[in-house]
């Protein structure tokens, strides 16, 4: 009997020696990647480990978690060394990239900080429409009070989208934008250097409608 109980005791022992090897279960996808997360940060080191051929999902998993700025396309974001911001598109996670790590980094863009600044004030000449968002092309001209005369700008449910100067109500403001509109844009934080600029907005504000 004492032999019995011994044996016993020893199985649950290792049982459980091996579930603490196991460590923590991995993220789920969502997790990892959602419009709620915050940006990731990332060395060059860590992207240049990329060979080209895996997933997005393995990119995703061996970078670490961050947020999606994409609407309608997935567009993961991460800041490599502070100095730059990378955006890897993809419209399945199992599809596989074809570029590697160093090859991605030729993309990376310098970080401009213009929150608080009207950025742009021009009209909306394209829409894509996601479940969380639109990502609009915004043209004008570079004014004394903007900072740039193209950008591709997101609007997410934290945006504040505003009529004149009346807030519109509701978690889907962003749904009240449509093409041909004037709106002034200030972005959230840091955009993208590239041309277009990229940047998702604070505030949107709908000057004129078409």
């Amino acid at each position: 009997m004492r032999r019995a109980v011994a044996a016993i005791m020893a199985l649950i022992a290792i049982a459980v020696s091996l579930t603490a090897c196991r460590g923590p279960e991995p993220m789920s996808f969502e997790e990892l990647f959602s419009p709620y997360n915050p940006v990731g940060h990332v060395r060059t080191s860590d992207v240049e480990s990329i060979r080209k051929g895996i997933t997005y999902r393995e990119i995703l998993t061996r970078l670490g978690a961050t947020r999606d700025t994409g609407s309608g396309l997935h567009i993961a974001q991460y800041v490599v060394d502070e100095k730059q911001n990378l955006y890897i598109g993809f419209a399945d996670a199992d599809e596989v990239c074809t570029k590697s790590g160093s090859e991605l980094l030729q993309n990376a863009q310098p970080i401009v900080d213009d929150s608080g600044a009207i950025g742009i004030r021009g009209v909306v000449t394209d829409i894509v429409r996601g479940k969380d968002g639109i990502t609009m092309l915004v043209e004008g001209k570079l004014e004394h009070d903007t900072s740039f005369d193209k950008a591709s700008v997101t609007v997410n449910m934290k945006s504040v989208v505003l009529r004149d100067n009346t807030p519109i109500a509701g978690l889907f403001a962003f749904s009240e934008i449509k093409k041909g509109d004037t709106v002034e844009v200030t972005f959230n934080g840091p955009v993208a250097e590239s041309y277009p600029v990229q940047g998702v907005a604070a505030t949107v504000r709908i000057v004129t409608a078409p």
